[in-house]
């Protein structure tokens, strides 16, 4: 079944993958519902989530609570999940990975294919999205929870579509990122003509700062 989205970047999430992911990042925003039981194994596979899509066009997350290219996914499923994506060119797909490394197909004309960076040492997922056939290609700088130190990892924005950059939610301060950091990821897409988005997440700690100094960053 799909639902409304507040992630704010997509329109509706797609989840054809039920079940407890085996990724084990303990920062998922999924996590809580993990511990109230609300996903629960075993993982399987439901195709009948895509029956109820709207024709018009959407930005749709898709596998947004698992992880689509996990080494526990069979190959079949996703066999299966890009057959019926074809049956919806009208819409786009947008797909986050911490497994890039996985990918074991081209992506059809309608995906935008991200991966996750959480810290500098994440980067290394970037050059596997490089290598991916996906015409868009984002990063998702969320939550962003240490600096990146992006002067130094120029090379890896320069290909990139899209930036997106929030906060980790659920935990209080504890884990917010510096507003240095995320001046210096702005500035750097900036420079390089790639677009940002920003979180609705980030208003909680800074208002509207960001936006007045970054008018071109969407939020």
């Amino acid at each position: 079944m799909s639902v409304k989205s507040s992630i704010g970047w997509c329109s509706m999430t797609l989840n054809p993958i039920k079940g407890k992911c085996k990724g084990g990042c303990w920062y998922c925003y999924t996590f809580p519902m993990y511990k109230m039981g609300r996903l629960s194994e075993p993982i399987r596979l439901e195709l009948s989530a895509f029956d109820k899509l709207p024709k018009s066009p959407r930005k749709i997350f898709l596998c947004s609570t698992h992880e689509l290219f996990g080494g526990w996914i069979p190959k079949d499923w996703r066999d299966k999940i890009f057959k019926r994506m074809k049956d919806f060119p009208q819409h786009t797909f947008q797909i986050l990975t911490k497994m890039p490394e996985n990918i074991d197909r081209p992506m059809p004309d309608n995906v935008h294919l991200g991966v996750t960076v959480t810290r500098g040492k994440d980067l290394w997922r970037v050059n596997d999205l490089y290598d991916s056939s996906a015409k868009i290609k984002f990063i998702s700088l969320e939550p962003l929870l240490s600096d990146i130190e992006v002067s130094t990892k120029y090379a890896a924005f320069e290909k990139i579509d899209w930036v997106i950059i929030g906060r980790l939610t659920g935990y209080g301060k504890k884990y917010d990122p510096d507003i240095s950091w995320i001046k210096d990821i702005i500035q750097l897409c900036a420079d390089l003509g790639v677009k940002v988005f920003l979180k609705e997440n980030l208003k909680s700690i800074w208002g509207d700062k960001l936006i007045q100094e970054f008018p071109d960053a969407k939020v």
